[in-house]
């Protein structure tokens, strides 16, 4: 009996590189590319992407994102402490 070739799915790269992966690759995974023998090349999916979960809020009768609020000492401590650590 012989067995019927199934097809792979090819990807092209544009001019900057860039190709399109199955929808099981979300943007901001992190995989790793192996290098198989000269023309094969496999991608493994170390972490997907962390979505961060945003609840949504009414404002002025308009759905908005949540509300940040900054504690400017501490970012003004943080910024200086990394400017002086340069």
């Amino acid at each position: 009996m012989w067995e019927i070739p199934t097809m792979k799915a090819a990807t092209k790269l544009d001019h900057r590189r860039r190709g399109t992966f199955p929808s099981n690759f979300q943007p901001g995974d992190l995989f790793i590319q192996e290098m198989i023998d000269a023309e094969a090349v496999t991608f493994k999916l170390v972490r997907p992407s962390e979505v961060p979960l945003v609840v949504a809020r009414k404002v002025r009768g308009h759905l908005m994102g949540a509300k940040i609020t900054l504690d400017t000492s501490a970012l003004a401590a943080t910024m200086r402490a990394e400017r002086d650590s340069r």
